[in-house]
């Protein structure tokens, strides 16, 4: 498995409807600092997933492992969460 699992238990919807064992999927990328602030979170777009959003950072590019945290949540519903 390339990502890890966060359980949200039962979430209550806008609608008034309850969506029961929740969780999301998400992967991180780099380390987090000591101080805690270089976390860039970068959610996924509709249809997308973790492994998508890869493209978008890299080594010596504007987001990058090697200086920043990348949380990269799978929205609701793409296939993992």
């Amino acid at each position: 498995m390339d990502y890890e699992k966060y359980e949200l238990g039962t979430v209550s919807l806008l609608s008034g409807e309850k969506l029961d064992s929740a969780f999301l999927i998400y992967k991180t990328y780099g380390k987090l600092n000591k101080s805690k602030d270089n976390v860039v979170v970068l959610p996924t777009f509709y249809t997308g997933s973790h492994q998508r959003n890869e493209g978008f950072f890299g080594i010596g590019r504007a987001i990058d492992p090697e200086k920043h945290f990348v949380v990269s949540i799978n929205m609701f519903g793409n296939g993992f969460s």
